[in-house]
Formats: structure tokens, sequence, C-alpha cells
């Protein structure tokens, strides 16, 4: 407990001083956008039908500020308190599925990495996903190993409000899904049940959302219209068949198209640097700051020094990553596989639309702890052993 509370220490002091040296001005547009619409909620305005937006990451900032006026100060505070209580949970994942040193390692790399420091004070829901992917895997390994159906049921429940935070999330189900049904060693009825628990509790949660956009758009919408806008497809397609029916189809015809650019995006969601900051652009920002005043025409960081930090930071979590991937699989092939599977499977949902750096932010804390367990691995072959310590002691 004395390494948990250490750690949780760690990413509350990181995180909320990252709030605080951010203070109460809007840093991206998004910000502006999540703020306004939760202080629309506060006020009983509601969403609008105008609200093209993920509607659970509004709801949050509406129940971290209890629905009160208050600062942009407040809630980044707030939420970055949020996110350093994850290290909580990927401290206790990590030790249950692979040890304590790579719980130690994973707990380390979560409560100081740099991008999870900066982006936790950040209005974003990526911050808010990754906390909620993190407890989503621990209680799916809790529903695998005891048979709990009421685990299923919140795995369900709690894939639904992931999916109103990064639409990605979608795909999960069907990931988790069948981990379970492979993992479970239970009679076929009974694992029947834990899918159909879980899709029904999945289902249950996305039905208002799903009906609200019904009656808007006239048409099946389960989180938002913006993956159209981005879709590799012609949007005249879109209009005719919908957002699925035309990527099948695209799919179907050109097969090859879709290999190489899923293989290609996939590839710059692993980027080490962010390449595709609209921040980056100074006309861009200065287009943004004429729309909507409160945003700032000045970069929020120095962009060598920030690209520096994050090409170093990442590219020893991501090699430490590989090397414990081979590890963990030896030591637990139930959780890695797991984990392997919902990482891979939020990686390639994205490369079919966009891949950018900050849309893996959720997975991160899945990716440290393989981290955690190539370091653990490290730590064993080169601390020396017993024999050693008497001849260097000789």
């Amino acid at each position: 407990m004395r390494l948990a509370a250490f750690l949780l220490a760690g990413a509350l002091i990181a995180r909320i001083a990252s709030a605080i040296a951010l203070g109460s001005a809007f840093r991206f547009a998004d910000e502006a956008l999540y703020v306004d619409s939760a202080r629309h909620l506060a006020s009983g305005a509601g969403f609008g039908a105008g609200y093209a937006g993920v509607p659970a990451y509004p709801v949050f900032l509406t129940l971290l500020s209890l629905g009160l006026p208050v600062s942009i100060g407040f809630l980044r505070v707030a939420q970055a308190a949020v996110a350093g209580i994850g290290s909580l949970l990927v401290y206790t994942l990590a030790e249950r599925t692979f040890g304590r040193r790579a719980a130690v390692a994973a707990g380390l790399a979560y409560a100081f990495d740099p991008l999870l420091v900066i982006t936790s004070a950040l209005l974003y829901p990526e911050t808010v996903a990754a906390v909620l992917l993190t407890a989503i895997i621990l209680l799916a390994l809790q529903a695998s190993e005891r048979d709990l159906l009421t685990r299923s049921m919140a795995v369900g429940g709690l894939l639904g409000i992931l999916a109103q935070l990064r639409p990605v999330a979608l795909i999960l189900p069907v990931a988790v899904g069948a981990w379970m049904a492979v993992t479970l060693g239970s009679r076929p009825a009974r694992r029947l049940a834990h899918l159909a628990t879980l899709a029904l509790a999945f289902s249950l949660v996305l039905s208002p959302w799903i009906t609200r956009n019904y009656r808007i758009h006239r048409e099946f919408v389960p989180v938002t219209t913006q993956g159209a806008r981005i879709a590799p497809v012609d949007s005249h397609e879109v209009d005719r068949k919908g957002l699925l029916a035309a990527l099948a189809d695209w799919a179907w015809t050109k097969p090859g198209d879709l290999l190489t650019r899923v293989g290609r995006q996939f590839l710059q969601f692993w980027e080490l640097t962010p390449t595709r900051l609209t921040s980056d652009d100074p006309e861009r920002r200065n287009e943004l700051h004429q729309k909507d005043p409160r945003l700032p025409v000045s970069p929020l960081f120095d962009r060598g020094l920030r690209d520096l930090v994050s090409a170093v930071s990442f590219a020893v979590e991501l090699i430490l990553a590989l090397a414990g991937i081979a590890v963990a699989f030896k030591r637990n092939r139930r959780a890695s596989s797991l984990i392997l599977a919902v990482i891979l499977a939020w990686a390639l949902g994205y490369a079919l639309f966009v891949a950018k750096l900050r849309y893996r932010i959720p997975i991160l804390p899945l990716l440290f702890l393989f981290s955690g367990a190539g370091a653990a691995a490290v730590y064993s072959l080169l601390r020396p052993t017993g024999r050693s310590h008497r001849l260097l002691g000789s």
C-alpha cells in the first residue's frame, strides 16, 4: 500500500501542478466547445439540436462543477485529481496480472508520463476515457476469472459510457465479448449469459442518446455524426447508404486502398511526436481566435522542446512495452490477451478514419502495463545475483 500511496501522491502532484500552470484560459477550441455545452446543461438548456460532439464529457464536466458556474481553472484541477486517482487502478491491475515490480514501473510511467500529465489538465474526454478503460479491463478480468455476471453487466454499462466519450469504443464490446467467450471456463449457456448481459447493459446505456439522435437526424447515429465527415469515403455515398454501408462497400470494392490507408494510419497512431496539431499552424490559430476571442494566438509549448520530450519518453515506453509483451504472455496469458486485443482494436478503429497522437491517450495506461512488465524483466536481467554480490564484495 505504501508504494500505491507514493504513486498516487506523485500522480496527483504532477497533474494538479500542470492544471494550475495552464490556468483559467481556454487553450484549444474543443475545450471551449465542451465547457460551453456543460454550462448549457447546468442551466437546463440541454445539448441543443445542433450539438454534434460526444455527450458524456459535458455531463462529466457538469458533475465536476456540481452545476455551479466554476472557473476553467477549477475544472482543470478537478479533472487532474480524477486522472491522478487512476494511478491506483493502473497499479492494482498491473500487480494482479504481472507482479509488484511491473506494477511499480507501470505506476511510475502513468504518474509521470509527460503526455498524460499535461493532457490530464486539458479539458478533453481522452483523460476520463483512460481512467474508465482501465477500470473496464479490471472488471472484465474479474468477470472472467470469477464467473460474475454483475461484473459483465458493469463492463457493458461502462463500455456504453466510454463510447459516448470516444465513439471508437463502439468496437470494444466485440473485442471484449469475444475474449470472454474464449476465456470463460464455464458451460456454454453461462458464457452466453455473460455475453447477453454485457450486450444488454451496453445497449441500454447507449439507447437514450441513440433515441435523441434519431429524433434529430432521422437515422441511426450511435454517438455523433463527426465520423461521417472524416471517413475515407465520398460524403454523397455516406448520405445515400449510411456510414457503415458506405465503408463496407468501399472495403469490398477497393480492399487494396483499405489496407494501404489502415496501415499508414496505424503507424501514424504510434508516432513519437504530434504531427497533426491544429495549434502548430499560426494561421489556423489566428483563424480560431477570430471566431472565438477566448482562444490563444500563441502556442501552448515551444514546439522543439515538446517534440523532444514526447519522442524520448514515448520511445522508451514503447520499446519496453514491445519487449514486455512476450514476458507478460508467459506470466498471465489471459490478462495479456485482453489488454493487447483492446489496444489493437482501439488503434485499428482510429486507423480506419484519422489517427492522431492525442487519440491514443485512453490506451496508454494499458500500454504501460506491458512497459512495466518489460521494465521488470530488464531489472531482473541487470540485477546482480547473490553469487555476484558475494564476488563483488570479496
